[in-house]
Protein backbone atom coordinates (compact mmCIF):
# COMPACT_ATOMS: atom_id res chain seq x y z
CA UNK A 1 0.00 0.00 0.00
CA UNK A 2 1.01 3.77 -0.80
CA UNK A 3 -0.05 6.84 0.15
CA UNK A 4 0.23 9.82 -2.40
CA UNK A 5 -0.58 12.68 0.26
CA UNK A 6 -0.57 12.69 4.01
CA UNK A 7 -4.34 12.58 4.09
CA UNK A 8 -4.05 8.97 3.28
CA UNK A 9 -1.51 8.32 5.76
CA UNK A 10 -4.04 7.76 8.98
CA UNK A 11 -6.22 5.19 6.94
CA UNK A 12 -3.26 3.56 6.10
CA UNK A 13 -1.64 3.02 9.73
CA UNK A 14 -5.69 2.17 10.73
CA UNK A 15 -5.50 -0.39 7.88
CA UNK A 16 -1.88 -1.88 9.36
CA UNK A 17 -3.16 -1.88 12.69
CA UNK A 18 -6.19 -4.08 12.02
CA UNK A 19 -3.58 -6.17 10.62
CA UNK A 20 -1.40 -6.68 13.29
CA UNK A 21 -4.55 -7.13 15.63
CA UNK A 22 -5.07 -10.21 13.58
CA UNK A 23 -1.13 -12.06 13.57
CA UNK A 24 -0.36 -14.51 16.32
CA UNK A 25 2.65 -15.55 17.39
CA UNK A 26 3.03 -19.55 18.08
CA UNK A 27 6.12 -21.75 19.70
CA UNK A 28 6.34 -25.19 19.61
CA UNK A 29 8.94 -27.26 20.25
CA UNK A 30 10.56 -29.65 17.04
CA UNK A 31 13.05 -32.35 16.41
CA UNK A 32 13.83 -30.89 13.02
CA UNK A 33 16.93 -29.46 12.86
CA UNK A 34 18.35 -26.31 11.34
CA UNK A 35 18.25 -26.37 7.55
CA UNK A 36 15.45 -29.46 7.40
CA UNK A 37 11.84 -28.49 5.72
CA UNK A 38 8.66 -29.05 7.89
CA UNK A 39 5.03 -28.99 6.98
CA UNK A 40 2.84 -26.91 9.01
CA UNK A 41 -0.74 -26.54 9.71
CA UNK A 42 -3.49 -23.69 11.80
CA UNK A 43 -7.18 -24.25 12.33
CA UNK A 44 -9.03 -21.51 13.87
CA UNK A 45 -12.64 -22.65 14.50
CA UNK A 46 -14.80 -20.88 12.52
CA UNK A 47 -12.36 -19.65 9.61
CA UNK A 48 -10.79 -23.12 8.75
CA UNK A 49 -7.33 -24.08 8.43
CA UNK A 50 -4.38 -23.51 6.41
CA UNK A 51 -1.20 -25.61 5.37
CA UNK A 52 2.48 -24.82 4.73
CA UNK A 53 5.79 -25.95 3.96
CA UNK A 54 8.60 -24.53 5.66
CA UNK A 55 12.62 -24.38 6.08
CA UNK A 56 13.81 -23.92 9.26
CA UNK A 57 16.56 -21.18 9.36
CA UNK A 58 20.04 -21.80 10.49
CA UNK A 59 22.58 -23.90 9.17
CA UNK A 60 23.01 -27.46 10.47
CA UNK A 61 25.66 -27.86 12.95
CA UNK A 62 29.12 -29.41 11.79
CA UNK A 63 29.16 -33.58 12.71
CA UNK A 64 30.96 -34.28 15.87
CA UNK A 65 33.77 -37.00 15.66
CA UNK A 66 34.12 -39.12 18.47
CA UNK A 67 36.55 -38.14 20.44
CA UNK A 68 39.85 -40.26 20.53
CA UNK A 69 40.75 -42.41 23.10
CA UNK A 70 43.98 -40.89 23.86
CA UNK A 71 44.12 -37.28 24.33
CA UNK A 72 48.08 -36.55 24.31
CA UNK A 73 51.01 -38.74 22.12
CA UNK A 74 52.12 -39.46 25.76
CA UNK A 75 49.28 -41.35 26.92
CA UNK A 76 50.36 -44.39 24.79
CA UNK A 77 53.75 -44.18 26.42
CA UNK A 78 52.18 -43.92 29.46
CA UNK A 79 50.20 -47.12 29.32
CA UNK A 80 53.18 -49.14 27.69
CA UNK A 81 55.04 -48.19 30.62
CA UNK A 82 52.82 -49.05 33.21
CA UNK A 83 52.26 -52.25 31.47
CA UNK A 84 56.05 -52.91 31.43
CA UNK A 85 55.98 -52.35 35.63
CA UNK A 86 52.99 -54.41 35.82
CA UNK A 87 54.75 -57.21 34.11
CA UNK A 88 57.85 -56.72 36.13
CA UNK A 89 55.72 -56.84 38.97
CA UNK A 90 54.57 -60.18 37.74
CA UNK A 91 57.84 -61.62 37.58
CA UNK A 92 59.19 -60.84 40.56
CA UNK A 93 55.70 -62.96 42.36
CA UNK A 94 56.11 -65.42 39.94
CA UNK A 95 59.73 -65.94 41.36
CA UNK A 96 58.64 -65.89 44.82
CA UNK A 97 55.94 -68.48 43.79
CA UNK A 98 58.30 -70.54 42.24
CA UNK A 99 60.60 -70.06 45.06
CA UNK A 100 57.90 -71.12 47.79
CA UNK A 101 56.88 -74.08 45.13
CA UNK A 102 60.71 -75.56 46.05
CA UNK A 103 59.95 -74.86 49.48
CA UNK A 104 56.92 -77.08 49.23
CA UNK A 105 58.59 -79.68 47.40
CA UNK A 106 61.34 -80.30 49.82
CA UNK A 107 58.37 -80.61 52.37
CA UNK A 108 55.95 -82.64 50.92
CA UNK A 109 57.78 -85.90 51.80
CA UNK A 110 57.13 -85.13 55.56
CA UNK A 111 53.54 -83.74 55.48
CA UNK A 112 50.44 -85.40 54.68
CA UNK A 113 49.84 -87.61 51.62
CA UNK A 114 46.69 -86.39 51.15
CA UNK A 115 47.19 -82.68 50.77
CA UNK A 116 50.44 -83.56 48.76
CA UNK A 117 48.13 -85.90 46.44
CA UNK A 118 45.56 -82.95 46.27
CA UNK A 119 47.62 -80.08 45.74
CA UNK A 120 49.98 -82.55 42.86
CA UNK A 121 46.53 -82.99 40.94
CA UNK A 122 45.36 -79.70 40.84
CA UNK A 123 48.33 -78.37 39.25
CA UNK A 124 49.96 -81.45 37.25
CA UNK A 125 47.99 -81.19 34.27
CA UNK A 126 48.09 -77.31 34.50
CA UNK A 127 52.04 -77.28 34.38
CA UNK A 128 52.75 -81.19 32.28
CA UNK A 129 52.14 -78.92 28.84
CA UNK A 130 54.34 -75.84 30.01
CA UNK A 131 57.13 -78.87 30.82
CA UNK A 132 57.09 -80.70 28.01
CA UNK A 133 57.48 -77.34 25.69
CA UNK A 134 60.09 -75.80 27.95
CA UNK A 135 62.24 -79.33 27.81
CA UNK A 136 61.45 -79.73 23.92
CA UNK A 137 63.21 -75.99 23.82
CA UNK A 138 66.07 -76.98 26.18
CA UNK A 139 66.84 -79.89 23.97
CA UNK A 140 66.60 -78.19 20.46
CA UNK A 141 68.85 -74.92 21.47
CA UNK A 142 71.03 -76.74 24.35
CA UNK A 143 74.29 -76.03 22.09
CA UNK A 144 73.97 -72.37 21.20
CA UNK A 145 75.75 -70.02 22.73
CA UNK A 146 73.55 -67.34 23.37
CA UNK A 147 71.36 -70.21 25.05
CA UNK A 148 73.65 -71.17 27.58
CA UNK A 149 74.82 -67.28 28.30
CA UNK A 150 71.01 -67.14 29.56
CA UNK A 151 71.36 -70.14 31.32
CA UNK A 152 74.55 -68.89 32.97
CA UNK A 153 72.76 -65.40 33.88
CA UNK A 154 70.33 -66.77 35.31
CA UNK A 155 72.43 -69.38 37.47
CA UNK A 156 74.42 -65.81 38.34
CA UNK A 157 71.50 -64.18 39.38
CA UNK A 158 69.94 -67.02 41.76
CA UNK A 159 66.90 -66.92 39.89
CA UNK A 160 64.76 -70.20 39.41
CA UNK A 161 64.10 -70.26 35.96
CA UNK A 162 65.46 -72.01 32.82
CA UNK A 163 67.14 -70.63 29.97
CA UNK A 164 63.51 -71.65 27.82
CA UNK A 165 61.25 -69.70 30.38
CA UNK A 166 63.07 -66.99 30.13
CA UNK A 167 62.72 -67.14 25.99
CA UNK A 168 59.29 -67.51 26.28
CA UNK A 169 58.14 -64.92 29.07
CA UNK A 170 60.82 -62.38 26.81
CA UNK A 171 58.08 -63.11 23.79
CA UNK A 172 55.35 -62.85 26.12
CA UNK A 173 56.51 -59.14 27.52
CA UNK A 174 57.48 -58.30 23.51
CA UNK A 175 53.63 -59.42 22.67
CA UNK A 176 52.07 -57.65 25.27
CA UNK A 177 53.50 -54.88 25.08
CA UNK A 178 52.97 -54.71 21.26
CA UNK A 179 49.40 -55.36 21.80
CA UNK A 180 48.91 -52.77 23.85
CA UNK A 181 50.90 -50.18 22.13
CA UNK A 182 48.88 -51.07 19.15
CA UNK A 183 45.26 -50.50 20.79
CA UNK A 184 46.43 -47.34 21.98
CA UNK A 185 46.82 -46.12 18.23
CA UNK A 186 50.71 -45.78 18.68
CA UNK A 187 52.54 -45.70 15.23
CA UNK A 188 54.04 -48.48 13.88
CA UNK A 189 58.04 -47.12 14.62
CA UNK A 190 56.52 -46.59 18.49
CA UNK A 191 55.21 -49.81 18.53
CA UNK A 192 58.48 -51.46 16.61
CA UNK A 193 60.09 -49.85 19.18
CA UNK A 194 57.80 -50.75 22.30
CA UNK A 195 58.01 -54.42 21.33
CA UNK A 196 62.01 -53.89 21.32
CA UNK A 197 61.50 -52.91 24.58
CA UNK A 198 59.40 -55.13 26.02
CA UNK A 199 61.14 -58.03 24.79
CA UNK A 200 64.97 -57.13 26.11
CA UNK A 201 62.71 -56.16 29.52
CA UNK A 202 63.48 -59.40 31.23
CA UNK A 203 66.75 -59.98 30.14
CA UNK A 204 67.82 -56.47 31.55
CA UNK A 205 66.45 -57.54 34.54
CA UNK A 206 68.20 -60.67 35.27
CA UNK A 207 71.17 -59.05 33.74
CA UNK A 208 71.30 -56.38 36.91
CA UNK A 209 70.36 -58.73 39.26
CA UNK A 210 73.60 -61.10 37.89
CA UNK A 211 75.34 -58.02 38.30
CA UNK A 212 74.48 -56.75 41.82
CA UNK A 213 75.03 -60.22 43.11
CA UNK A 214 78.48 -60.65 41.91
CA UNK A 215 79.33 -57.09 43.40
CA UNK A 216 77.90 -58.51 46.82
CA UNK A 217 80.30 -61.26 46.73
CA UNK A 218 83.42 -58.79 45.27
CA UNK A 219 82.59 -57.08 48.42
CA UNK A 220 82.14 -60.37 50.66
CA UNK A 221 85.48 -61.73 49.35
CA UNK A 222 88.22 -60.20 50.98
CA UNK A 223 86.81 -61.08 54.52
CA UNK A 224 85.78 -64.82 53.33
CA UNK A 225 89.31 -65.01 52.67
CA UNK A 226 90.77 -63.88 55.97
CA UNK A 227 88.36 -66.11 57.53
CA UNK A 228 89.76 -69.14 55.91
CA UNK A 229 93.24 -68.00 56.66
CA UNK A 230 92.38 -67.98 60.28
CA UNK A 231 90.73 -70.87 60.30
CA UNK A 232 93.95 -72.23 58.41
CA UNK A 233 96.19 -71.05 61.01
CA UNK A 234 93.96 -72.57 63.92
CA UNK A 235 94.99 -75.89 62.56
CA UNK A 236 91.73 -77.01 60.89
CA UNK A 237 91.63 -78.65 57.32
CA UNK A 238 90.88 -76.83 53.93
CA UNK A 239 87.64 -78.24 54.11
CA UNK A 240 87.08 -77.51 57.66
CA UNK A 241 87.97 -73.90 56.95
CA UNK A 242 84.91 -73.32 54.21
CA UNK A 243 82.73 -74.43 56.58
CA UNK A 244 83.08 -71.81 58.78
CA UNK A 245 82.92 -69.64 55.97
CA UNK A 246 79.24 -71.62 55.21
CA UNK A 247 78.63 -70.71 58.65
CA UNK A 248 80.01 -67.41 59.65
CA UNK A 249 79.38 -65.93 56.37
CA UNK A 250 76.28 -64.26 54.80
CA UNK A 251 74.38 -64.35 51.24
CA UNK A 252 75.59 -64.90 48.57
CA UNK A 253 79.19 -66.22 49.41
CA UNK A 254 77.53 -68.73 52.05
CA UNK A 255 75.43 -70.04 49.68
CA UNK A 256 78.03 -70.58 46.98
CA UNK A 257 80.25 -72.68 49.40
CA UNK A 258 78.04 -74.76 50.76
CA UNK A 259 76.92 -75.69 47.35
CA UNK A 260 80.90 -76.63 46.89
CA UNK A 261 80.84 -78.92 49.88
CA UNK A 262 77.62 -80.32 48.93
CA UNK A 263 79.41 -81.69 45.59
CA UNK A 264 82.75 -82.63 47.30
CA UNK A 265 80.78 -84.69 49.71
CA UNK A 266 79.08 -86.32 46.42
CA UNK A 267 81.90 -87.19 45.09
CA UNK A 268 83.39 -84.09 43.41
CA UNK A 269 87.11 -82.82 43.48
CA UNK A 270 87.99 -80.10 45.78
CA UNK A 271 89.52 -78.49 42.69
CA UNK A 272 86.90 -79.22 40.06
CA UNK A 273 84.49 -77.81 42.37
CA UNK A 274 86.36 -74.73 43.02
CA UNK A 275 87.03 -74.38 39.47
CA UNK A 276 82.75 -74.64 38.93
CA UNK A 277 82.58 -72.15 41.45
CA UNK A 278 84.58 -69.37 39.44
CA UNK A 279 82.86 -70.14 36.39
CA UNK A 280 79.39 -69.86 37.96
CA UNK A 281 80.12 -66.46 39.83
CA UNK A 282 81.97 -64.65 37.16
CA UNK A 283 84.06 -62.89 39.33
CA UNK A 284 87.64 -62.09 38.34
CA UNK A 285 88.48 -61.45 41.87
CA UNK A 286 87.18 -64.57 42.81
CA UNK A 287 89.16 -66.42 39.57
CA UNK A 288 92.26 -64.58 40.66
CA UNK A 289 92.30 -65.84 44.15
CA UNK A 290 90.98 -69.95 43.58
CA UNK A 291 93.48 -69.63 40.99
CA UNK A 292 96.09 -69.00 43.52
CA UNK A 293 94.59 -71.39 45.57
CA UNK A 294 94.63 -74.04 43.13
CA UNK A 295 98.59 -73.80 42.26
CA UNK A 296 99.09 -73.81 46.02
CA UNK A 297 97.26 -76.73 46.76
CA UNK A 298 99.32 -78.77 44.33
CA UNK A 299 102.96 -77.62 44.52
CA UNK A 300 102.18 -77.45 47.92
CA UNK A 301 102.90 -74.60 50.70
CA UNK A 302 101.25 -72.72 53.15
CA UNK A 303 97.78 -71.72 52.46
CA UNK A 304 97.31 -69.52 55.48
CA UNK A 305 100.08 -67.27 54.30
CA UNK A 306 98.59 -67.39 50.76
CA UNK A 307 94.86 -66.42 52.02
CA UNK A 308 96.52 -63.15 53.58
CA UNK A 309 98.23 -62.25 50.56
CA UNK A 310 95.65 -62.64 48.28
CA UNK A 311 92.97 -61.74 50.73
CA UNK A 312 95.47 -58.18 50.70
CA UNK A 313 95.60 -58.32 47.05
CA UNK A 314 91.99 -58.23 46.44
CA UNK A 315 91.26 -55.21 49.11
CA UNK A 316 94.07 -53.39 47.59
CA UNK A 317 92.37 -53.92 43.88
CA UNK A 318 89.08 -52.76 45.21
CA UNK A 319 90.32 -49.52 46.66
CA UNK A 320 91.88 -49.05 43.84
CA UNK A 321 88.78 -49.63 41.86
CA UNK A 322 86.86 -47.16 44.06
CA UNK A 323 89.67 -44.60 43.68
CA UNK A 324 89.14 -45.05 39.42
CA UNK A 325 84.92 -44.92 40.17
CA UNK A 326 85.34 -41.81 42.57
CA UNK A 327 87.83 -39.87 39.90
CA UNK A 328 85.87 -40.82 36.45
CA UNK A 329 82.01 -40.06 37.95
CA UNK A 330 82.21 -36.42 36.76
CA UNK A 331 82.68 -38.53 32.81
CA UNK A 332 79.92 -40.72 33.49
CA UNK A 333 77.27 -38.42 34.67
CA UNK A 334 78.24 -36.08 31.32
CA UNK A 335 77.62 -39.25 29.56
CA UNK A 336 74.37 -39.99 31.27
CA UNK A 337 73.14 -36.25 30.62
CA UNK A 338 74.44 -36.29 27.59
CA UNK A 339 72.44 -39.51 26.42
CA UNK A 340 69.49 -38.75 28.36
CA UNK A 341 69.15 -34.99 27.27
CA UNK A 342 67.51 -36.43 23.82
CA UNK A 343 64.83 -38.41 25.34
CA UNK A 344 64.19 -35.86 27.99
CA UNK A 345 63.91 -33.04 25.30
CA UNK A 346 61.48 -34.95 23.47
CA UNK A 347 59.42 -36.19 26.38
CA UNK A 348 58.72 -32.54 27.06
CA UNK A 349 58.45 -30.89 23.63
CA UNK A 350 55.62 -33.86 23.05
CA UNK A 351 54.13 -32.52 26.07
CA UNK A 352 53.98 -29.00 25.52
CA UNK A 353 53.09 -28.90 21.80
CA UNK A 354 52.37 -32.21 20.50
CA UNK A 355 51.68 -31.11 16.66
CA UNK A 356 55.53 -29.57 16.79
CA UNK A 357 57.25 -33.23 17.12
CA UNK A 358 54.01 -34.71 14.87
CA UNK A 359 56.32 -35.03 11.95
CA UNK A 360 58.92 -36.77 13.64
CA UNK A 361 56.44 -39.34 14.74
CA UNK A 362 54.42 -39.51 11.78
CA UNK A 363 56.10 -39.37 9.10
CA UNK A 364 58.89 -41.72 7.15
CA UNK A 365 61.43 -38.63 7.30
CA UNK A 366 60.72 -38.33 11.08
CA UNK A 367 61.34 -42.37 11.46
CA UNK A 368 64.75 -42.20 9.26
CA UNK A 369 65.82 -39.13 11.67
CA UNK A 370 64.67 -40.81 14.77
CA UNK A 371 66.81 -44.09 13.71
CA UNK A 372 69.46 -42.18 12.76
CA UNK A 373 69.65 -40.27 15.97
CA UNK A 374 69.14 -43.86 18.24
CA UNK A 375 72.12 -44.92 16.04
CA UNK A 376 74.49 -41.96 16.78
CA UNK A 377 73.46 -41.79 20.79
CA UNK A 378 74.21 -45.78 20.76
CA UNK A 379 77.24 -44.71 19.44
CA UNK A 380 78.65 -41.95 21.22
CA UNK A 381 77.16 -43.94 24.26
CA UNK A 382 79.71 -46.34 23.42
CA UNK A 383 82.80 -44.02 22.77
CA UNK A 384 81.70 -42.59 26.07
CA UNK A 385 81.37 -46.07 28.01
CA UNK A 386 85.15 -46.62 26.32
CA UNK A 387 86.70 -43.47 27.76
CA UNK A 388 85.40 -43.44 31.39
CA UNK A 389 85.32 -47.45 31.98
CA UNK A 390 88.36 -48.82 33.40
CA UNK A 391 89.54 -52.14 34.09
CA UNK A 392 92.11 -53.41 35.92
Amino acid sequence: QEATSSAQLLPLYRSIGRSLERTWELRYATAARPGESVVLEAAVAGAGRSTRGVVLPGTPPPLRTARPAWTSRLDPLALAGAVFVLMLCAVVFALGARRRDWLASRLDPHVATTRRAKRTSHRGEARSLLKRLFAATERAFANVKQFRSLQRMLVRADLPLLAAELVYLCLGCAIATGVVAGVSGASAFVVLVLVFLGGWAPILFVAMKARSRIRAFDEQLPDLLTTIAASLKAGHSFRHSIQSVVDEGGDPAAKEFRRVLTETRLGRQMDDALSDLSTRIGSKNLSFALTAVTIQRQIGGSLAGLFDMVADTVRQRQQFARKIRALTAMGRMSAYVLIGLPFLVAVAVSAINSSYMGPLWHTTTGHELVGAGLVMIAVGSLILRKIVTFRG
